[in-house]
Parts: C-alpha cells; structure tokens; sequence
C-alpha cells in the first residue's frame, strides 16, 4: 500500500491544476452523494416494505369486509360460491397474489399441511389477530403471508372463516427496485451537475492563471508595458493586480536605470573629453604660453573633483539604495550643526553677492543621526541655494521644534522652480534650466541624495515654489531625538 502511494502521489502532482480540482472536487462529491444515496435507499427500502405490509393488511381486511357481505351470517349454508370467486379472482389478479377460503368448504378447500395451526399467521387469525409472514408458499418461493377471520353465525357461532392472502416477494422487491432506480437517476442527474458545476468553477480559477502565465512570459520576453485585465475581484484578481502593480515597478526600475545609465555616462563623458583636450594640448601643442598652460591645469583639475564629487555621490546613492548604508545614532545638536554650515558657506555667499541669515533658538535641538550624513543634506541645500539665487539676494535658514520632530525650512530669493518641474526636482542628473546645465556647477544628483538619506532617517523633505524667479523653499523635518530623561524612562 505505501509503494503504491509513493506511485500515485507525484502522478497526480504532475497532473494540472484543473484535472486535480476535477478529480479532487467529483471524488468528494462521488464519494458523499454515493454514501448517501446508499442510506437513502436502505431506509427506502425498509420503508416499501413497511408500506408494502401495511397495504397488505389493509388489503386483507378490505376482502374480509366484501366476503362478508356475501356469506348470510344465519345462514353460512346458503352462499352463492360464483359471487365469492368472482370477488376473490378480481382481488388476486389486483394483488398478484393468491387469496384461500378456509372453513367454506373443507373437503374442497382444506388447509395446508392438515389444518390451521400449521402457518404462523393462520394460527393468529383463529386468535382474532392479524400479521404478516414472510415463508417459503406452496410453489418454493418466498412469499408474504396474512390472514384474517370471518365469523358465521356471530362472534359466539360454531363456523370460522379465515381468507388467506399471499403474494410472491417478487412483487415487494420489484417495488423496492424502481425506488432504488429513482434513486440512482436523481443521483446521476446530481452528480452529472455536479461535474458541470465543477467544470465551470475549474475554468473559472484557470483561465485567469493562465492568462497571468502569458503575461509573465510576456513580461519576460520583454514586454514591459503589457498588463492583464479583466480577472475579477476575487482572490486571483488581487493576484493579478500585484502583478500589474510589479510589472509597473519593473518597468519604471527598468527605464530608471537606463535613464541613470544615459544620464551618468553624460556627465561622465563631458569632464572626461574635456580632460582629454586639455591634455592633449599641454601634451602636444608647443605653441602654448605658460598662463594658457595654467588655465588648462587649473581647468583639468576642476573637473578631476566634479568626477571625484560625482563618483562620491553615486557611491553613497547605490549604498543608501542598497540597504548598506550605516545609519547614525549619534545625538547631534542642529543649531550648532548649522551654524558651523552657514559659517562655512558665507564666503561663498558673499563671492556671488548673496546674504546669509540663520533663525534659530537659543536652546539645544537634539536629532539622531551621522553627522557626515546631516553635512550631506544641509551643504547640499546650502549650496543649491546659493547657486541659483542671483547678487542681492537672500537666503533664510530657519530651525523650528515640533511635537515628533525638528523642522529645517531653507528659503531663497533665487530663479524659483516652474510648476511643471516640481514633481521631478529629486530625479538623478534632472536639471531644471537645461540651456544653464553647465554654467552651474553640479553632478545632478545633490537633492536624489538629499531625499534618500533623510528617508532614511524617517524624515520628511519638500519643496515648494510659486514659479519661477519667485524662489524655493525647502522643508527637512527630522524626528526629535527623545530626552535622556524619556529615554531613561
């Protein structure tokens, strides 16, 4: 038996899913309708034969009360014996049966086996009873036996009747079959629903799986913009929203990584040609003056740090992205923070005409974090800042306590940020003012750097603009650090 388990197992594994909810659903249904249709038909069965004896009974007596209407009851003599037979041959060809006299005629009629006591139910006749009993009849078949008593001359009268009925079990089996048939053709009609039924839920569950397994091989082959549709609000049609919403991500994944792969070979390329020429003239071109010499040095070395800057911020990007960046838990005070930042950046500031003013409190404002990593954020915005606010104007940085955190609000006077452009300010290498792209030194990836680090912390950074030439303002809301007091609690 396990040998055989062990075989039919991994067969009926390899069959498909809609064969085994076929097998496993008209199996089960097989199995119960079959169990019930056996109980069924055995209480059918016992109930035709208590019925089947219950008309033989009532049978019985309808005969005993026609007989007695042809036997004077002065007179038992005076019997009109036609009359009788007539009545008994209409009742026997009604019951299928044989319908005996006894105590009419004797001589003629005589009981079997030498008088009435020799049969159960004649011996409970002469009692006044009556009951049914199954035996072997004169002929060796099995048969149904009663009897009933007919009294001549009054219950006190010297002459006793008995009218004995018999009909072959052939008769009650015959019924019980046709039950048992009715009962086998509901059955069949059942089951043959059923696996209609089964057939069409199968499908049902199928067919949207088989249409996620072509949009996966789609999906596979390339086809990124193919979605399936239509699959119901069902379980699966959850499944097949995921999937959609997955194969959405790959593509925008997809086509993210070929815009950063274009974008970082750009801003590869250009310092690096620019490098090649410059060295190639300091190289080969004798003609060169010393200060044209220095120009190109000074010239190559710019753009040696902007790729030193870029290749830092991708590398600091792909960690951050990559889950593999360590997370700071060191209890920095931002006030100081950023007032050693605004100290820093006021001679650059004031190289391009620009003011610098800090409001913050008195008080120190504690958040958890890696000081390289709050640098990162706020000479990032300093420095955007700066960058894009003309001479004469301003930039305010102020720091504010809330209840769940610190917010850092940076605004600027500068050239402002058009509607259109604010949902992608935080894309790698997305330039606003593409005509100014190289006038204004950068990599393109200062603010994708700012967002994913302060996400990373669990903060919050927005940026907001009226318009262009209407400046920005920047908001970095930080969770406070908790007190040592509420921590030591």
């Amino acid at each position: 038996m396990n040998s055989l388990m062990r075989r039919v197992i991994p067969r009926f594994g390899s069959l498909s899913i809609r064969t085994r909810l076929l097998i496993a659903n008209v199996g089960l249904l097989l199995i119960g309708f079959l169990a019930l249709t056996l109980v069924a038909g055995s209480q059918n069965a016992l109930a035709a034969r208590a019925d089947y004896e219950q008309r033989l009974l009532n049978e019985v007596e309808l005969i005993r009360q026609g007989l007695l209407t042809l036997i004077p009851m002065d007179n038992p003599q005076a019997v009109d014996s036609d009359a009788i037979n007539a009545l008994i041959a209409e009742y026997e060809a009604y019951l299928n049966g044989t319908i005996r006299l006894y105590g009419l005629n004797e001589r003629e009629n005589s009981p079997p086996r030498g008088g009435f006591r020799d049969s159960p139910e004649m011996e409970t006749a002469i009692r006044d009873e009556v009951v049914v009993v199954e035996r072997i009849d004169d002929q060796g078949r099995r048969a149904l036996f009663t009897a009933s008593p007919l009294w001549s001359g009054g219950r006190e009268g010297s002459s006793l009747l008995i009218v004995q009925v018999s009909v072959p079990l052939e008769n009650l089996q015959a019924l019980i079959w046709r039950r048992w048939l009715t009962l086998l053709l509901i059955f069949a009609g059942v089951l043959s629903v059923t696996l209609i039924a089964a057939l069409w839920v199968a499908r049902s569950i199928i067919r949207p799986l088989y249409r996620l397994r072509d949009s996966a091989i789609r999906l596979s082959h390339g086809d990124l913009a193919y979605r399936v549709s239509d699959l119901g609000s069902d379980e699966i049609g959850a499944v097949g929203t995921a999937f959609n919403e997955m194969a959405a991500q790959v593509q925008g994944m997809l086509e993210e990584q070929r815009a950063f792969a274009s974008n970082t070979s750009h801003e590869l390329r250009t310092p690096l040609t620019t490098i090649r020429l410059r060295s190639e003239a300091l190289r080969y071109d004798e003609s060169l003056d010393a200060a044209t010499s220095r120009q190109y040095i000074a010239e190559i070395d710019d753009e040696i740090k902007r790729l030193g800057s870029l290749v830092e911020d991708l590398t600091l990007l792909s960690r951050f992205e990559a889950g593999r960046a360590e997370l700071g838990q060191d209890e920095i005070d931002l006030v100081r923070l950023a007032e050693t930042l605004n100290y820093q950046q006021r001679p650059h500031a004031a190289e391009r005409g620009v003011t610098l003013e800090l409001v913050a409190p008195d008080t120190i404002i504690p958040i958890r974090g890696s000081l390289n990593h709050l640098q990162i954020v706020f000479r990032n915005l300093l420095d955007n800042a700066i960058k894009y606010t003309p001479s004469g104007g301003c930039i305010t940085w102020t720091i504010q306590p809330e209840v769940n955190g610190v917010r850092s609000v940076i605004h600027d006077t500068g050239s402002g940020i058009s509607p259109a452009n604010l949902p992608r300010v935080f894309e790698r290498f997305f330039r606003a003012d593409k005509a100014r792209t190289r006038d204004v030194p950068g990599t393109g990836l200062g603010l994708s750097l700012v967002k994913t680090i302060v996400d990373a912390y669990g903060g919050t950074v927005t940026i907001t603009s009226p318009g262009v030439q209407q400046g920005t303002t920047v908001a970095v809301v930080f969770p406070a650090a908790p007190s040592p007091r509420s921590a030591a609690g």
